[in-house]
């Protein structure tokens, strides 16, 4: 293993508008237990890190979403709330300042609140690749064999040859990761169709790397997001902690690690990939969380005239002719005759039918609930 000590960090944001009505801005959905495993993704995510980690991990989260956090906290973990959401990068920065400043040589990894990982061990193996090849002063992400030509994902390209600097490609292909060549955003059917056969991954936005080289590289693309991030971790714990994150935070670049870092070092020559053969899952919409469910044990309603419902919750079902997931714990008796790939979802205040082939249409739903006098249901 190595030396250095690794601090993971997680980032737990956003409102999940693709699982409304379960997931909502008070309550957004790493704080769902979604697959009925009586843990919330956000306590999924902290159970397999907590054996990789050396220090307590760190989740950093909305002052509006702090609370309900730590109530779901059930291990040593460290929680920084966020006067306000800013993308990805100044909250993994602030982490990593804290982070520097307690412990110079450290690792940190961040890994989202919100996905969802199978096989532990491939997993811990691939962070373990990743901690090493950090170890050389490079950013490394882990990056996901496709399971399809997916249009929702960015995609990872890496030289196999070893790239520019075959002596480095040598170091990083000893530890099992490979130097990246480019980042691309998430592309068309056919350009997706393409990368697939062209052996690119996914990008799941899971990055390990040096606090300190984080923050360097930082201080030379975005020179005032590292210098903020190392006032306020300077702060941290003192009589001006407050007031220096009132004052510094909202100047800080709102911006995404991947546009901030991931894509400019990359050109450079200064990210690895460790390709990862866990099966991962952002859950990023219905559809998705179908599928999950679809292959877990739990309660699912089966009939001879090919019916196959799944359950989460307590809710009383009934079903004929029909494929469905249904979400809720509410007394209504609910009914299916003829459905096929839908969604059901019986909350108190909203239900939801929706079709599988149509998730990502969702998010268009919620965003006129303000406008018609509903924001209160999100």
């Amino acid at each position: 293993m190595p030396e250095a000590p690794f601090v993971p960090v997680v980032p737990a944001g956003g409102s999940g508008t693709r699982l409304w009505p379960l997931s909502r801005r008070a309550r957004p959905k790493f704080l769902l237990d979604l697959t009925g495993q009586g843990r919330s993704l956000l306590q999924l995510t902290l159970d397999r890190l907590a054996p990789l980690a050396d220090r307590p991990p760190i989740v950093v989260t909305g002052r509006s979403h702090a609370a309900a956090v730590r109530e779901q906290l059930d291990r040593d973990v460290r929680v920084l709330a966020e006067p306000s959401a800013r993308n990805s990068m100044p909250a993994i920065a602030l982490a990593a300042a804290l982070v520097e400043r307690e412990s110079p040589d450290a690792v940190i990894g961040s890994f989202a609140a919100d996905h969802l990982i199978q096989d532990e061990a491939a997993f811990a193996r691939a962070v373990t690749a990743a901690r090493d090849a950090a170890e050389l002063g490079l950013l490394v992400t882990l990056g996901i064999a496709p399971t399809s030509p997916s249009t929702g994902f960015g995609y990872i390209e890496s030289a196999g040859d070893g790239g520019a600097d075959p002596a480095l490609g040598a170091r990083l292909r000893a530890v099992g990761a490979e130097p990246v060549v480019r980042f691309v955003e998430k592309p068309d059917r056919e350009r997706a169709e393409a990368f697939v056969a062209g052996g690119l991954r996914w990008n799941a936005g899971m990055f390990v790397v040096r606090a300190s080289v984080l923050l360097d590289e930082l201080a030379v693309q975005i020179p005032a997001l590292a210098a903020g991030a190392r006032e306020i971790a300077a702060a941290h714990g003192g009589a001006e902690e407050e007031a220096v994150l009132e004052r510094v935070w909202p100047t800080m670049t709102a911006i995404a690690i991947d546009h901030a870092l991931a894509e400019p070092l990359a050109a450079q020559g200064r990210v690895a990939v460790v390709p990862a053969e866990f099966d991962w899952d952002d859950v990023g919409d219905f559809a998705a969380l179908a599928r999950q469910l679809r292959e877990r044990e739990g309660e699912v309603r089966r009939g001879e005239d090919g019916t196959e419902v799944h359950v989460v919750g307590s809710a009383s079902v009934d079903a004929l002719s029909s494929r469905a997931t249904v979400y809720g714990s509410t007394d209504r008796h609910i009914a299916l005759v003829g459905l096929e790939g839908v969604s059901i979802v019986d909350t108190e205040d909203a239900l939801l039918v929706l079709a599988d082939e149509k998730a990502q249409a969702l998010q268009q739903l919620v965003g006129r609930l303000d406008e018609q006098g509903l924001g209160r249901l999100r």
